[in-house]
C-alpha cells in the first residue's frame, strides 16, 4: 500500500501505536470484568439489533473510521487504479487462499490435534466459526489499521469498496461449499445493513466534513488542526468497542476456557501464514515490475 505522506509515515508510529497489544489485552480485561460486575449494562446494550446488527457497536465503528473517511481526499482514488498490485495482492488472498487455508488448518486442529479436548458437536460449530471467519474479511478494522499505520486513505477505501463487493457475490458459495451444506442461509439483510452502517454512512459524513470545512476553513486548517483535533477518535472507538464485545462474550470465554485457547492456535497460525504469504507475494510483484 501506498503511503499518504512519506516524510511522516517514517517518523515511526505514536505511543497508542507502539503499544497496541497491551491497550487490546486492558480492554479484553475490562469488558470481561464488565460483563461480569455489571452484566444489566451488556444485557440493556445488547436489545439494541436490527437484522442482528448491534446497534451500539456499529456507532463505535462509526467513531473508529470516521476519521479515515475524512481523511480521504477523493480526488486522489481514481489515481489508485495505476496501482492495481495491491489491488491484485487483497484480492487474491481474501478470496482464493484465506478461506481454503482457514478451512484446512481449523479442521486438522480442530476435528484431529483437539479431538480429546473438544466433542465433536462444539468441534463442528468452532470450525463452522472459523469458516465463516476466514470468508468474511472485516472491513472496519482494515479502515482502523490503514488509519493506525498512515496508509493512503484513497487506497484504502478502494480496496475495501472491492472487497465489499466481492463478498457479495463470493461468501455464500465459498461458505456452502466448504460447510458441505446446499440448504445454508445467508442473512443477506444483514450483510447489506452492515455495508450502509459501516461503510456508507461514515463515507458520506466522512465526505461532507472534508468539503464543508474545507470551503470554509481551507486545507491548511482541515489537515493540520481539525485532523489532529479528531485522531483519537480512532484508537478511543476501538476499545471502547473491544470492551463492550468482550463484556458480550464474558460469560462464553469464562465457561470454555479451554476451549478459547485451543481455537486461538489454529487462529494465529493462520493469521501469521497468511500475513507471511501476502507479504511475498506483495514482494513478487514488485520484484516483476
Amino acid at each position: 500500500m501506498t503511503q499518504q505522506d512519506a516524510p511522516n509515515a517514517t517518523q515511526g508510529m505514536g505511543r497508542f501505536e507502539r503499544f497496541l497489544s497491551v491497550w487490546v489485552a486492558l480492554a479484553i480485561v475490562v469488558g470481561i470484568l464488565l460483563g461480569q460486575l455489571a452484566p444489566a449494562i451488556p444485557e440493556a446494550l445488547s436489545r439494541f439489533e436490527v437484522a442482528q446488527v448491534s446497534i451500539p457497536v456499529a456507532i463505535l465503528i462509526w467513531a473508529m473510521i470516521f476519521p479515515m473517511m475524512a481523511q480521504i481526499d477523493f480526488t486522489a482514488v481514481l489515481g489508485v487504479r495505476r496501482q492495481p498490485k495491491g489491488l491484485i495482492v487483497t484480492t487474491t488472498v481474501n478470496w482464493l487462499i484465506k478461506p481454503f487455508s482457514m478451512f484446512i488448518i481449523a479442521w486438522f486442529f480442530l476435528m484431529v490435534v483437539f479431538r480429546p479436548f473438544i466433542p465433536e458437536e462444539l468441534a463442528s460449530q468452532y470450525l463452522a466459526g472459523a469458516i465463516l471467519l476466514g470468508a468474511a474479511p472485516c472491513t472496519a478494522m482494515v479502515f482502523v489499521w490503514s488509519y493506525l499505520t498512515r496508509g493512503d486513505a484513497a487506497y484504502t477505501l478502494v480496496q475495501v469498496a472491492l472487497n465489499d463487493l466481492i463478498m457479495l457475490f463470493a461468501f455464500a458459495p465459498i461458505v456452502v461449499f466448504l460447510l458441505g451444506v446446499s440448504n445454508i442461509q445467508v442473512p443477506w439483510d444483514t450483510v447489506a445493513l452492515s455495508v450502509v452502517l459501516y461503510i456508507v454512512i461514515p463515507l458520506v459524513a466522512g465526505y461532507l466534513t472534508r468539503r464543508t470545512l474545507i470551503a470554509r476553513h481551507g486545507t491548511q486548517w482541515y489537515d493540520n488542526i481539525f485532523m489532529k483535533r479528531i485522531g483519537p477518535i480512532t484508537p478511543t472507538g476501538l476499545i471502547i468497542t473491544l470492551v463492550l464485545l468482550f463484556a458480550f462474550q464474558g460469560d462464553v470465554i469464562l465457561n470454555n476456557p479451554l476451549h478459547i485457547v485451543l481455537i486461538a492456535i489454529p487462529l494465529i497460525i493462520q493469521t501469521f501464514l497468511i500475513f507471511f504469504y501476502r507479504l511475498r507475494l506483495g514482494q513478487s510483484l514488485e520484484s516483476t515490475s
